[in-house]
């Protein structure tokens, strides 16, 4: 696994190998360890009477309702981030409490405001959509793999599989020298690989609201503080947004997940062969159409928070925060709950599943 080692070590300090529950496929098994009348259907996997189709969908669907979980645990992680990155809050509690400012101060901190407010929506949906879109494809690589090794599976080898992952959580397991070399190499493979979304929340997701930011100002730059707007022109504005990032090649998101070189999409090593999967599935075309469908989702919930009727531009800013809060809510019935059960984010997941 040498290849694994030099990747970390090119991003030391960005992946993190061990301890935090990141992804769907550690969730899943603490689902299982947390209910214990699933782990008899799971037992009854390697029973030759239990039809093939059955065990995929068991496997896939357990494996995505939990991997849900996962996405909700870290999104908060993205909006402290997306918030601290575009700090509106600072910057019009400068502008009430600063009575001395010069009238050219106000407008260029008016101005700042501006592309923070818009930015703030579009990073919101972009991260979200990303880290969606990856721990989707990420899980389903997974659960592709399970099924496909008890398809054929060696003697014993789902009590290996359950030894393997419950001794990484750190439940009752057997000691990991009772596992076979290959075992070992192939928990510690998915050890690291389910690790590696941490890459986008450590270091990715800063680098896109970094060209989200500069996005943003570009568009921005045509409507004035003073310009009347409503819903349709804020949705107008997004969509010009949008349609610049969308026209970034597909590579610029994989490497904010997944910076591999050209070497490493071709190593035989475990986890580079994971990653190549995951690269693949997040460039694919299913992968940028559920990508556009996501950030579109949210978007159009943001304007549904815009008044209607149209307001001066720069007395609509102080709302702004308010929009923020809404769409990056993780709350019942927030735009990230009802993204998870989009028809479109399914039929990607079932994609990477039956393909990658």
């Amino acid at each position: 696994m040498s290849g694994t080692w030099e990747f970390i070590k090119r991003h030391k300090g960005k992946i993190i190998t061990g301890g935090l529950l990141v992804s769907g496929a550690a969730a899943y098994v603490l689902h299982v360890k947390e209910r214990p009348k699933h782990s008899i259907h799971l037992n009854a996997l390697g029973q030759h009477d239990l039809k093939l189709q059955a065990r995929r969908h068991y496997v896939f669907d357990t494996n995505h309702r939990a991997c849900d979980q996962s996405i909700v645990d870290i999104v908060p992680n993205l909006q402290t981030l997306v918030q601290r990155r575009f700090d509106i809050d600072s910057l019009i509690h400068k502008l009430k409490e600063s009575a001395n400012l010069q009238v050219q101060d106000k407008i260029e901190i008016w101005e700042r405001v501006k592309v923070m407010s818009i930015a703030r929506i579009v990073g919101v949906a972009y991260t979200y959509s990303l880290l969606t879109l990856a721990l989707k494809a990420q899980i389903s690589i997974l659960a592709a793999d399970i099924c496909a090794q008890f398809e054929k599976p060696p003697q014993s080898w789902f009590e290996s599989l359950k030894s393997q992952v419950e001794g990484y959580l750190g439940f009752d397991a057997a000691p990991s020298s009772e596992l076979s070399a290959d075992d070992r190499s192939i928990a510690a493979s998915r050890n690291v690989f389910i690790q590696c979304i941490q890459y986008l929340t450590n270091t990715g997701a800063a680098k896109l609201l970094d060209v989200i930011e500069e996005a943003t100002k570009s568009i921005c730059c045509t409507m004035s503080l003073t310009d009347r707007v409503n819903q349709d022109n804020v949705r107008e504005l997004l969509d010009a947004i949008d349609g610049k990032m969308f026209a970034m090649n597909s590579s610029f998101y994989s490497k904010l997940i997944a910076p591999l070189s050209e070497d490493e999409r071709v190593s035989n090593d475990g986890v580079m062969k994971l990653l190549t999967r995951l690269v693949k599935s997040l460039e694919s075309k299913k992968g940028r159409e559920t990508m556009l469908s996501l950030v579109d989702f949210y978007l159009t919930a943001a304007v549904h928070k815009i008044p209607k009727e149209p307001q001066v531009l720069a007395k609509l800013l102080p709302s702004m925060p308010e929009v923020f809060h809404f769409i990056s809510s993780d709350g019942f019935d927030s735009p990230l709950r009802n993204s998870l059960c989009s028809s479109d984010v399914h039929k990607f997941a079932m994609f990477v599943f039956k393909t990658l």
